[in-house]
């Protein structure tokens, strides 16, 4: 029997991946879409693919418990980009925390965290952002816990070259601008393909829970390709779309706690000398996909340039 498994953020990025990946094995899993928007297009399509759309606000404990009862598994993740959360960046703790509850009252067996590495510990102290602290309080609570549960160590996104508006195509000037704010050109990022690369971790995840559950609880999984700076991506785009570039470092994202988050990049990064790609993901048979790989499926045809 096909194993219900809830996704949150199911018409977002990291959630949307996970949701269609899994649509397309019914046999093994039957896939509830969480929303706070049951009636948005990306909805109505999920709920065309197949998905059971569900209506739910990670800020109401009484929405979670009813959204998750005979969930076999989750996938959990809460973003930043929320204006809950940017106008309260405290929130996403509380919205973990409530899906961690709602997960432990409905006896869930495997839950897929997406999250990220405490600031105050990899900065040695020096920058503290509440995005980064609130995830990481959550993988704190789900230990406390005992929630049965994978962590996902998430890159920076290929796609918000897309989605944010990092990158466009002057056209009269034929050159590609690349606007990111306080990041260096230099500054190598953990980067992570979401729609190929996050959704296929995570349903291996799921796959491999029953013969590996032993290693798979509690373990973190890097889920990065490889370390990427602003000029590789602009030298990708050139050697892919013959188009030159320029990159433009912006002043600051408009709220703090992400512009202490885009320092920490470039300061420390974010996973030290871990290695990427993860030899664990490697070990759950997936492999994860790079920037040319980007540029071909989704930037070059964005940016409505054809490729060499």
């Amino acid at each position: 029997m096909a194993r219900l498994v809830a996704v949150c953020g199911a018409t977002g990025n990291q959630g949307g991946s996970v949701a269609k990946l899994l649509l397309q094995y019914p046999d093994l899993y039957r896939v509830r879409a969480l929303t706070r928007d049951p009636q948005s297009a990306a909805a109505q399509k999920l709920a065309d693919l197949g998905a059971e759309v569900v209506k739910a606000d990670l800020t109401v404990p009484s929405d979670l418990k009813s959204a998750l009862r005979g969930c076999w598994g989750v996938f959990g993740v809460t973003n930043f980009y929320d204006p809950n959360i940017k106008d309260d960046p405290g929130s996403e703790e509380h919205q973990g925390k409530n899906l961690v509850d709602a997960a432990l009252d409905n006896a869930v067996e495997c839950f897929v965290w997406s999250t990220l590495p405490s600031s105050e510990k990899i900065s040695g102290g020096r920058l503290i952002s509440r995005v980064y602290e609130g995830k990481h309080h959550v993988d704190g609570y789900i230990l406390e816990k005992g929630l049965p549960a994978t962590f996902l160590f998430t890159g920076n996104f290929y796609e918000n070259l897309v989605y944010r508006s990092h990158m466009t195509y002057d056209r009269e000037r034929d050159i590609v601008e690349f606007h990111q704010p306080i990041i260096k050109e230099t500054t190598p990022l953990a980067m992570l393909y979401v729609q190929k690369d996050l959704s296929a971790v995570t349903k291996a995840v799921f796959d491999n829970w029953d013969a590996r559950k032993d290693e798979l609880n509690h373990q973190y999984l890097y889920v990065a390709n490889a370390r990427v700076t602003p000029r590789d991506i602009l030298a990708s785009v050139k050697e892919l779309t013959g188009k030159d570039g320029t990159y433009n470092v912006l002043p600051t994202t408009g709220v703090p706690d992400r512009d202490v988050m885009f320092q920490i990049y470039n300061d420390t990064g974010m996973y030290g000398s871990k290695e990427l790609p993860d030899e664990n993901i490697a070990k759950l048979g997936v492999e994860m996909h790079g920037i040319d790989d980007f540029v071909r499926d989704m930037l070059a045809p964005h940016l409505g340039l054809p490729l060499l």
